[in-house]
């Protein structure tokens, strides 16, 4: 005799409306679970995420305006939708266990943080915030992290605002000096908390699983979709984006790297063919070590072209890194670089890159170049620039000798700034990416400042203000200094 399937309703509270059709979708191909998408009493399993029993029944007789004899409460059983995760991964039914089961109260996950100082505020804009590498909350920043990938892999009409709401909460949550143990410590902290709302945001939704679970559902499912994982391999493409990655992955149903190669469809640009042909090279670890070493050598080329070439190393690794996956480069000069200098790099170091892409500078006008950058809200630069390939000789000759060849390509970019606009160019090319979207912001709202890797201009005028280090930019715009280390939001 067959056994009856368990009947399962989605409690749409907390749910948004893609994810809430996801798993209908996965419950209705299932071949032991039935869903009902109203409530009723043949419902035997109630599913929801973030919420309390309780809170699931006002739910229930608020808004789908039930009557109390309409509940069957008392035969149902009230479970997290991580039940229903496990089910679907182990393709089967699973036993409901005691962490599954809802609970009663809001107060029983997890305890107060002893070091939440209720006087202590946390300043909006993530720029006037200490944001350190090392910091105490990484298990939700990770998850955070996910979903704002995640989010601009979809590439939907809101997905670059859900994607910036997940990197802001992020940002609140490295600046924190406690760790999270406790849904009343995520109490006013901005981009997380919402004063006054009985309605959680989707980053609190995502902590508060994670500090009744130990873990978020929703970041589990996203990481074991193929969609997800099929982004994440495409995008490690060098010069593959989002968008191409979608066209492969829904247009022409390519999963694999070799299903790329193999593509008859597929008419790939320059830099496509190298960043699949070098595919495993540029994705594994780059070593500060090496990162130095490549540092060294550009200068050491540079100023023996030129005395007094400045060369230094930005993006992650300035900010303390200890492993990345590529290498910027800013070179400057007191001349402003009048006599050519990337050519000349370039042409010294020709059997050294695989690949080069120069890019013009368009850098005579300054306040031009930052006026285009400020409208179009976007932190590109105009500076002359070389993206290329490098050949990294490899300090393991035996791993060399297997893969017939001793050096290790990696991604190197090279950078020419003029001499006025270098520390601009240093604050812009240090990151973290928020960070530097957050410092223009709170220019030009706070500040009616208009702030770019070229420069600082008013925002009513042409009026030019000259900064001749970083610390000076931050003192111009009231700001604590922040250094590099604690720029990482």
């Amino acid at each position: 005799m067959e056994t009856s399937k368990p009947i399962i309703y989605f409690v749409e509270k907390g749910l948004y409306k893609a994810r809430l059709n996801h798993l209908t979708a996965l419950a209705e191909k299932s071949n032991f679970l039935k869903v009902n998408k109203n409530y009723s009493n043949q419902v035997t399993h109630v599913l929801a995420q973030d919420c309390t029993k309780l809170q699931v029944l006002q739910f229930l007789k608020k808004v789908k305006k039930l009557k109390p004899d309409e509940l069957s409460w008392e035969n149902q059983k009230f479970v997290n939708i991580s039940w229903f995760t496990s089910c679907m991964k182990e393709k089967e039914l699973v036993p409901v266990l005691e962490t599954h089961l809802l609970k009663d109260e809001d107060e029983n996950i997890g305890v107060p943080s002893k070091k939440l100082k209720l006087e202590e505020k946390i300043p909006m804009y993530a720029c006037q915030r200490s944001s350190p590498l090392n910091h105490k909350n990484k298990i939700f920043t990770d998850a955070l992290e996910v979903l704002e990938e995640h989010a601009l892999y979809r590439g939907d009409q809101n997905a670059d605002a859900r994607s910036l709401a997940f990197r802001r909460g992020s940002s609140t949550l490295k600046s924190l000096k406690h760790k999270i143990s406790h849904i009343n410590d995520l109490k006013n902290l901005p981009h997380i908390d919402i004063g006054g709302s009985s309605k959680p945001g989707h980053c609190k939704r995502v902590i508060i699983d994670i500090l009744a679970n130990g873990h978020s559902t929703e970041v589990e499912e996203v990481t074991s979709n193929e969609f997800y994982q099929t982004m994440k391999l495409f995008c490690g493409i060098f010069g593959v984006g989002p968008q191409t990655a979608r066209k492969w992955f829904y247009d022409l149903k390519l999963r694999t790297l070799d299903d790329v190669k193999n593509c008859s469809s597929i008419s790939l640009n320059r830099d496509q063919s190298y960043g699949l042909e070098y595919y495993e090279d540029l994705n594994s670890p780059l070593p500060l070590l090496d990162a130095k070493r490549i540092e060294n050598h550009i200068r050491e080329v540079a100023t023996s072209i030129q005395e007094g070439i400045e060369v230094i190393l930005v993006g992650g690794f300035r900010r303390g890194k200890q492993v990345g996956h590529d290498i910027d480069l800013l070179i400057t000069h007191p001349e402003d670089g009048k006599e050519k200098i990337l050519h000349k790099i370039l042409d010294k170091l020709k059997d050294e890159f695989v690949y080069t892409d120069k890019k013009a500078g368009t850098t005579e006008n300054p306040y031009h170049a930052a006026k285009v950058t400020a409208t179009s809200q976007s932190t590109t630069d105009h500076f002359e620039k070389c993206y290329g390939i490098f050949k990294v000789d490899k300090t393991d000759k035996a791993a060399g000798e297997n893969h017939k060849r001793t050096w290790t390509a990696r991604r190197v970019d090279l950078i020419v700034v003029p001499y006025s606009q270098f520390p601009f160019a240093v604050l812009g090319w240090t990151g973290s990416k928020h960070f530097e979207r957050e410092i223009r912001r709170y220019s030009k709202s706070e500040k009616q400042i208009v702030l770019t890797s070229h420069g600082m201009y008013t925002l009513e005028g042409k009026q030019n203000i000259p900064a001749s280090s970083e610390k000076e930019i931050f003192e111009l715009l009231g700001l604590e200094y922040q250094d590099p280390e604690d720029r990482n939001c």
